[in-house]
């Protein structure tokens, strides 16, 4: 047994990049597959959808705007604006315009943890990358799969954290921190602040702090604070101290406030028990697995010469894990994805004990395989969980469907006045009001200008326009008789004169 066991091992080491290649492939996958035929969400995927839109259109991409008019409430810098219309420019006006670098970015993260992992082992680096594809929540909502700021983030954040993972071989690696840094402030503004406080205490806990040059230290602040700077400069121009207070508000008073913003508030322990110890999906089990790994490594009986996890690389990689969990613990407003960055070093961890547990030459090989075979059957329940839930459940709504159906940039309606009157899949109600995803989704289409009011408002519109109206409606607007049925598809009609 021992030696077979042995044997795999050895087959897993020779053929490396042929299994890393593998798990790119698999995390890919999940990416990218069925990417565009997801419903489009309202508030930050639509959110940022329109103001990328708006910024093609008008050709100032430094300024994000929602209807035209200069967007105070999305107040984010451009930076994931300005990927969003690459998407657009790229793949076209559509739903995977919005959502490819996002994707792209979470495949990015994945890879370059993975390859970071291989410093500990090489099965370190393949368990990185299979437990990135049983990472459920952030293809769920708001991250891999979506057009808005958080995927770009966490790339930017995982980066800034690695780097700072090798300062200690390399001074010239805190320039990177730095860069890193301000594109993220660049990308979601004060949410940053965590990567500068997880490198603040890394420094000083480590001992670099000491060993830093006047030169290097120059580097840094030239890296992490110039970019930033020649934003807000330029910023300044447009609208004064206007965006900034607003930002502040919003991101620092506005999350600190009793309550929450919006209502998002919720107990302190919320990310503990909604997310990394929740056995319903891999957080729980891998955290039970960092743990113990944490106590063995604490407890020096029972701890070996050599452990492949240095003592600078085991404080920043807790303190990556633990100081942003702590810090939006904290604060009063609670959204899960403001600690997606979180699953990442919880993955590196886990792997790392994992490994080095499967490795060790003293435990019996039968109890070894049992285990590894649990692994691999465990993850791969979560990650076709993942992949049936996330990715083949993925769907669009009628409404949604109907708009992509009758429009297109080059169609006979493009650029029209559109009315609507229909009941809304995503709001579970009837509305006259166009919510911003479909908003989106129409200037997306048919670049259409998208009209509230319903059919009171279309009957009294003098000039050539179309209305959204659902069929059991029509009864209610006699009038609509007498214009011309354009299309119909058994639940929403498209009215025109």
């Amino acid at each position: 047994m021992r030696r077979f066991y042995n044997h795999v091992l050895e087959i897993i080491n020779k053929y490396y990049w042929i299994f890393f290649l593998l798990g790119t492939a698999m995390v890919a996958f999940l990416c990218f597959r069925c990417l565009g035929i997801a419903q489009i969400d309202s508030w930050d995927e639509a959110r940022h959808g329109i103001s990328a839109y708006e910024m093609m259109q008008n050709g100032n991409y430094l300024i994000n705007t929602f209807q035209g008019q200069a967007d105070y409430w999305n107040v984010k810098p451009p930076l994931s604006f300005l990927t969003i219309a690459a998407g657009f420019a790229v793949f076209g006006y559509n739903a995977i315009g919005l959502r490819f670098f996002s994707a792209l970015a979470y495949l990015a993260a994945s890879v370059c943890t993975g390859l970071f992992a291989r410093r500990y082992s090489r099965l370190a680096s393949l368990l990185v990358m299979v437990f990135c594809a049983a990472n459920y929540f952030p293809f769920k909502a708001h991250l891999v799969r979506a057009g808005d700021a958080d995927s770009l983030y966490l790339l930017l954040f995982t980066l800034a954290m690695l780097a700072m993972l090798k300062i200690r071989e390399r001074q010239q690696w805190i320039y990177v921190c730095g860069l890193c840094f301000s594109l993220a402030f660049l990308t979601k503004s004060f949410h940053a602040l965590m990567i500068a406080a997880i490198g603040g205490l890394f420094l000083l806990l480590t001992g670099e702090l000491k060993k830093m040059r006047l030169r290097t230290w120059i580097g840094f602040l030239a890296s992490a604070l110039l970019p930033v700077m020649i934003w807000a400069v330029l910023r300044y121009q447009y609208d004064g101290m206007t965006f900034f207070q607003n930002m502040f508000e919003a991101d620092i008073v506005g999350r600190t406030a009793a309550g929450g913003t919006e209502g998002h508030g919720a107990p302190f322990l919320y990310y503990v028990t909604s997310i990394f110890w929740n056995f319903d999906y891999i957080y729980g089990w891998l955290s039970l697995i960092v743990l113990l790994g944490i106590a063995y490594l604490l407890f020096r009986p029972l701890r070996k010469e050599g452990h492949p996890l240095p003592l600078t690389d085991q404080t920043g990689i807790l303190l990556w894990l633990f100081i942003p969990l702590l810090g939006f613990s904290l604060v009063s407003t609670k959204l899960m994805w403001y600690v997606y960055p979180c699953t990442i070093p919880l993955f590196l961890l886990a792997a790392v004990f994992l490994a080095e547990f499967l490795q060790a030459p003293r435990i019996p090989a039968w109890l070894l395989t049992a285990f590894a075979l649990l692994i691999l059957g465990g993850s791969a329940y979560f990650i076709r969980g993942n992949y049936l839930d996330n990715v083949r459940g993925a769907h669009s709504n009628a409404l949604q469907t109907f708009i992509i159906e009758q429009f297109s940039r080059d169609g006979q309606y493009t650029g029209s006045t559109v009315y609507l009157d229909a009941y809304d899949p995503f709001l579970y109600a009837n509305t006259t009001e166009w919510e911003q995803n479909n908003r989106l989704l129409a200037m997306l289409e048919g670049d259409l200008r998208c009209q509230n009011g319903g059919a009171e408002a279309f009957l009294g519109d003098d000039e050539d326009c179309l209305l959204i109206l659902s069929i059991p409606f029509l009864q209610n607007y006699p009038k609509l008789a007498e214009y011309r049925i354009l299309a119909d598809n058994g639940q929403y009609l498209l009215l025109g004169r």
